[in-house]
């Protein structure tokens, strides 16, 4: 069995902060049919998550509140994590003034697409330098790109 590809985003205080807030350990409870959270999800926890990826964001808060001057941890993450976290970043969510929503979708989405979108920046970048009323121009440069 492959092990899922790891990648690594840098959380700030307030992201991690925010993340730890955002999130209740996975359990699986006997009573239950599937796999629930500690604590109700509301307005305190978006979402359940597993023990291991609760610890690791606990160490990026550690690092992050320390007097060490770290400014930004790095944080472990597969594709499944990115999604799950993804859904926690709501982008108009600040947390001590910064917009660690719009700040941890942008982390997210680059450590999710990070290739393609390297190709769509220079596609995009090589549309504004042409001529933007030239349809036939444009039409070349899609086909270049294809």
């Amino acid at each position: 069995m492959d092990n899922p590809q790891m990648k690594i985003i840098f959380l700030t205080r307030a992201e991690a902060l925010f993340l730890d807030d955002a999130l209740t350990v996975m359990t699986d409870r006997e009573t239950l049919m599937g796999i629930g959270g500690m604590r109700p999800l509301g307005p305190s926890a978006m979402m359940s998550a597993p023990p291991d990826l609760i610890e690791r964001i606990g160490m990026a808060i550690l690092l992050t509140t320390s007097t060490n001057g770290i400014k930004e941890a790095a944080l472990e993450v597969d594709d499944q994590e990115l999604y799950l976290l993804r859904e926690c970043a709501q982008s108009t969510i600040k947390f001590d003034e910064e917009p660690v929503g719009f700040n941890l979708k942008r982390k997210i989405y680059l450590a999710l697409l990070g290739d393609n979108y390297k190709e769509s920046l220079q596609f995009a970048k090589l549309m504004v330098d042409m001529e933007t009323d030239s349809g036939a121009t444009k039409q070349k440069a899609k086909e270049n790109f294809s």
